[in-house]
């Protein structure tokens, strides 16, 4: 499944957020080094109950734009668990 997001990070919060259009990741880490990549990760398969190995980042490094691929999941999994 590869899904498009919208990062928020240095938001004081790790949350996801799905508003019809655009999931929405709010992360506590700055976007230093790749601490907010890394939270990103853990943040995701925390919240859809998934090894984090099976999340990878395939666009958007070092934007606030990202595109993850993740395995293992299907929407409606993804759409209950946000």
């Amino acid at each position: 499944m590869r899904l498009s997001l919208s990062v928020i990070p240095k938001s004081g919060r790790s949350e996801l957020k799905f508003d019809g259009k655009t999931i929405k990741v709010w992360l506590k880490s700055a976007p230093e080094d790749g601490k907010a990549n890394d939270e990103l990760v853990r943040t995701l398969a925390d919240k859809l109950s998934i090894p984090k190995k099976y999340i990878r980042i395939v666009r958007g490094f070092s934007s606030r734009k990202k595109v993850v691929d993740i395995l293992g999941v299907t929407w409606k999994e993804i759409e209950k668990n946000l």
